[in-house]
């Protein structure tokens, strides 16, 4: 296994820039910044004030709460990733500990063949400063299944947990990630992945934020692109995993992280909370003029 799985301890505050350098230890940088997102860190700073969030241990916050934020240029879906940073930092902190960890749970697109990819990387870079990533949250998942692999190559490109990153930094500067790409959507990838998570975060869930990367749907059919966000919507206020399994599997649902919303769904972590919207949807325009819906969801 990479030495880099054991560079630090789950208590550490994370080596900085200069240290890891020195040691010869990965840190993910940045690929989208300046694209999808401000890569200056005091215009980040004010646009992400703008939209409501409170800056690092402001406000009450408390883990064991999930939320499904949007992977989208900023322009156009800042707003409402931050509406679901905003919900977690409206609640108070009487039902569990402040939040320390923050479990990313993201689609892979560039991947060539189905798999689950964490990170070996010791940290992620932000505009705002850099991340820590738990070593040892990544030993225990790791250890879960052989198909859950520490593979770097898929985060060094991947936009769709970064564009969040500045978020997570911003209202939980001192929390450790745990940054999982998935490609596929494999019912037996997702039976894998539930599990691991639960056997994993169960006992950690009082001071975790979960945070699932997922765009609700898209098609170069408007209309389709529209009533597979629809159906999409009912799904998860429904918590059907069965349903969004069998979505995916008929080309009836094509979020692009619904995948991970149904091995969340399916891992039992949720404990019988339900996802609710947090705002009316927004288009967009994707590539190849596909029509895109974005939402923001919490529990």
């Amino acid at each position: 296994m990479d030495k880099n799985i054991h560079a630090d301890g789950e208590g550490d505050g994370g080596s900085d820039q200069t240290q890891q350098a020195e040691q010869g230890l990965k840190r993910r940088a940045l690929v989208v910044s300046g694209i999808f997102y401000p890569d200056d860190p005091e215009i980040l700073a004010a646009e992400l004030a703008s939209w409501g969030l409170k800056k690092g241990s402001e406000g009450q916050i408390s883990g064991g709460q999930v939320i499904l934020a949007p992977h989208g240029a900023w322009d156009l879906t800042g707003a409402l990733a931050a509406s679901a940073f905003a919900s977690v930092q409206g609640k108070g902190g009487d039902t569990g500990k402040p939040i320390s960890r923050v479990l990313l749970l993201g689609a892979s697109h560039h991947s060539n063949e189905e798999n689950i990819c964490l990170s070996d990387s010791v940290s992620f870079e932000t505009p705002l400063g850099d991340l820590s990533v738990s070593q040892k949250l990544n030993r225990e998942l790791a250890s879960c299944s052989t198909l859950i692999r520490v593979n770097d190559i898929p985060h060094l490109t991947e936009h769709s947990l970064e564009v969040l990153l500045p978020m997570v930094k911003y209202c939980f500067p001192s929390a450790k990630i745990i940054p999982i790409l998935m490609a596929g959507a494999r019912p037996m990838l997702i039976s894998i992945l539930a599990k691991a998570l639960y056997i994993v975060f169960e006992k950690y869930m009082q001071e975790t934020l979960i945070l699932i990367s997922s765009n609700i749907s898209h098609s170069k059919d408007p209309a389709l692109a529209k009533s597979m966000a629809d159906d999409f919507n009912d799904i998860l206020e429904k918590m059907e995993s069965k349903a969004l399994v069998d979505g995916i599997a008929r080309g009836r649902i094509s979020a692009c992280g619904g995948a991970l919303v149904a091995t969340l769904l399916e891992s039992g972590l949720l404990d019988g909370k339900n996802f609710s919207s947090l705002c009316p949807y927004v288009k967009g325009i994707g590539e190849s003029d596909e029509t895109v819906y974005y939402g923001a969801y919490g529990v």
